[in-house]
């Protein structure tokens, strides 16, 4: 029983990472209909910013809270700029243009990372306060999943509170029913294809920074966690926070409990769960068709 509560615990804490890719992901696309592939990069360039801030090296709470925050907003501005001036240059020629565009960003990004940080792989120590562990029975759960999990929460409900309780989030709520009514009411619409851009790249940046402790970092790791991100935005629904948290828990604990009964059909059984999702529902638990 206690094997389980645990491999439940990891199911959460992928889930965790996962929903804080996938919620930018979806955000942007709610808001501009973008496929942003680039987003996984966003991710690896959190993870190396959060890298070049601790110099490699244990830090204390404050330090490791100030350079996960500091990821977050370097690669935000990024994001930024990024949308001004290279997407939106692109928008008119369609979805697959511009899932082209965000393809070649991919490879250019994974080569300036190794031109800055090489190809070697590279890892980030806990910082100092949270390299302990809980004792549960005969197991040792590690302080630092703990922590990531309240985190991930509070991000969570941080961003449900900004979405349904602000002026901004009714504006990103408008903008993914009508954008077109939204600009002819006055709003400047490019400005906030911009902001939400660089609010979803923030969002990955911070979710490479807060696994960059647990992982081996490589130019190469937002590719990889890409796969996964849109097998919860298939299952989910693109443009759906609630369906993003609840795709994100399905493929954390489907992976967690895959490993622990069958390692090799894990990933099989995830593909053919999506295949049948998109059969009964194309646009996934909770996604609602392009306007």
């Amino acid at each position: 029983m206690e094997d389980l509560a645990l491999q439940f615990l990891s199911g959460l804490l992928k889930s965790m990472f996962l929903f804080l890719l996938a919620s930018g992901l979806s955000l942007i696309f709610g808001v501009s209909r973008v496929l942003n592939i680039t987003h996984g990069s966003f991710y690896a360039l959190g993870a190396y910013v959060f890298f070049a801030a601790t110099r490699g090296g244990a830090v204390g709470i404050r330090g490791f809270a100030a350079a996960v925050v500091g990821a977050g907003l370097a690669i935000g501005a990024l994001g930024a700029l990024f949308e001004t001036l290279i997407l939106r240059k692109v928008y008119r020629g369609g979805m697959l243009f511009v899932a082209l565009v965000t393809f070649g960003a991919i490879l250019l990004i994974e080569e300036a990372i190794k031109i800055i940080w090489s190809g070697e792989l590279k890892a980030v120590p806990r910082p100092a306060g949270l390299d302990g562990g809980i004792t549960l029975g005969t197991h040792t759960v590690p302080v630092y999943d703990v922590v990531l999990l309240v985190v991930g929460t509070a991000i969570a409900l941080a961003l449900w509170l900004v979405i349904e309780r602000t002026r901004f989030g009714l504006l990103l709520r408008a903008a993914a029913f009508d954008r077109e009514m939204l600009s002819v009411l006055g709003v400047d619409v490019p400005r906030l294809y911009t902001v939400t851009f660089a609010g979803g790249a923030c969002l990955a940046a911070v979710a490479g920074a807060l696994a960059a402790p647990m992982v081996s970092l490589t130019p190469s790791m937002g590719s990889q966690i890409l796969v996964e991100v849109f097998a919860v935005v298939v299952i989910g629904g693109l443009g759906s926070l609630p369906g993003s948290l609840i795709g994100a828990i399905i493929v954390g604990e489907f992976e967690a409990f895959g490993i622990l009964f069958s390692p090799e059909l894990a990933m099989p059984m995830l593909y053919l769960l999506m295949a049948v999702i998109l059969i009964i529902r194309p646009t996934g638990l909770l996604g609602a068709p392009d306007k």
